[in-house]
């Protein structure tokens, strides 16, 4: 977070705003137990199960990984403030949009925008020739796990920061 604020700090200008919609995790709630990372989680055990069956190298599955943290709203808060070129002028739980109660539908709709996301990376390592496979095994572990569609365990929030007078 702090390489990302000091390259905004050089682009805005003093007074300036910059508006972020930032997915994390309710204060208090441990890293490992947030719905999003869960989410890739479960991503990261299809590649292991194909690795082991032989679909890709282990090799080059033990040697891939994707980094994402989630923060709480009080760990982005800490950082804002460590940093010093913005200030919070706003910081906000956003509703969720989605109310999905079918845990299929659910499931499909996380499939689909997980895939969007990761499936460049996938290609690029692994080729084009796993990605179906991958994905599929993707929607049917998340189908039979429909805790992890927990809203509590996850939130966007919006974060307005407004640009500071000096870099810092």
């Amino acid at each position: 977070m702090e390489c990302f604020l000091n390259a905004r700090a050089h682009e805005i200008v003093h007074g300036g705003l910059m508006a972020l919609i930032v997915p994390g995790r309710p204060d208090g709630t441990p890293h490992s137990k947030s719905s999003l990372n869960v989410i890739y989680h479960i991503l990261g055990s299809c590649l292991m199960e194909m690795a082991r069956k032989g679909v890709v190298s282990e090799e080059k599955a033990d040697g891939f990984n994707i980094p994402m943290y989630y923060m709480s709203p009080q760990e982005l808060k800490a950082a804002v403030e460590l940093n010093r070129s913005f200030t919070i002028e706003c910081m906000e739980n956003l509703p969720r949009l989605s109310t999905i109660d079918n845990v299929t539908k659910s499931a499909e709709l996380v499939a689909s925008h997980v895939r969007a996301v990761t499936e460049g990376l996938f290609q690029q390592q692994f080729g084009d020739e796993i990605l179906d496979e991958l994905y599929d095994l993707y929607l049917t572990k998340l189908l039979v796990q429909p805790s992890i569609f927990d809203p509590t365990k996850a939130i966007n929030f919006l974060l307005v920061l407004k640009r500071q007078g000096k870099l810092i």
